[in-house]
C-alpha cells in the first residue's frame, strides 16, 4: 500500500495567513492608533500596490493553470512552471499576496501592516514555502534545483 501523499505538507493556507495578518494590523490600528502620514498621493501608492499585487497573482495563477498544474499547495503538482512570472521570481503568488497585503494597509492608513511584515514573511517562509520547496525539490530533483 502506498501511502505517499503526492503535495506539499503546507500547515497553513497561504491567503489565510496573509488574511489573519491584515485583521491583526486592522485590530492594532484600532486598539492602538498608528497612522500613515503623509498627504493623499501615499494611499494612490496603496491603490498601486494592490492592483499590481492583484495582476501578478492572477498572472502565476493563469501561468500554471496554463500549464495544468494547480495553485493550490494541497494538491499535486504535474509540471515545473517556469513562464511568465516564474521567470524572474520564484514565488510569484505570494509576492502577489504581500502587495495586496500591503496595499490594503497603506489604503487603510496603519503603519502596523508594515510592522508586522517581516513577522508575516517569516511565517509565510517557514510554514509555507519551505513544506513547498521540500515537495518541489523530492518530486523535480534536478530540474527544480536548477
Amino acid at each position: 500500500m502506498n501511502t505517499t501523499v503526492d503535495h506539499a505538507h503546507v500547515a497553513l493556507p497561504p491567503p489565510l495567513v496573509f488574511l489573519g495578518y491584515l485583521i491583526v494590523a486592522f485590530l492594532l490600528q484600532w486598539a492602538v492608533p498608528f497612522s500613515i502620514p503623509g498627504p493623499a498621493w501615499v494611499r494612490l501608492l496603496g491603490g498601486l500596490l494592490l492592483i499590481a499585487g492583484f495582476l501578478l497573482a492572477g498572472s502565476a495563477i493563469r501561468q500554471m493553470r496554463r500549464m495544468h498544474t494547480t495553485p493550490d499547495p494541497r494538491e499535486p503538482v504535474r509540471v515545473l512552471v517556469r513562464l511568465g512570472p516564474y521567470g524572474f521570481t520564484r514565488n510569484p503568488i505570494y509576492l502577489g499576496f504581500l502587495m495586496i497585503y500591503l496595499g490594503f494597509t497603506v489604503l487603510g492608513g496603519t503603519l502596523w501592516g508594515f510592522v508586522l511584515s517581516p513577522l508575516l514573511i517569516v511565517t509565510i517562509d517557514r510554514w509555507v514555502i519551505h513544506a513547498e520547496e521540500t515537495y518541489l525539490a523530492g518530486k523535480f530533483g534536478d530540474e527544480y534545483a536548477q
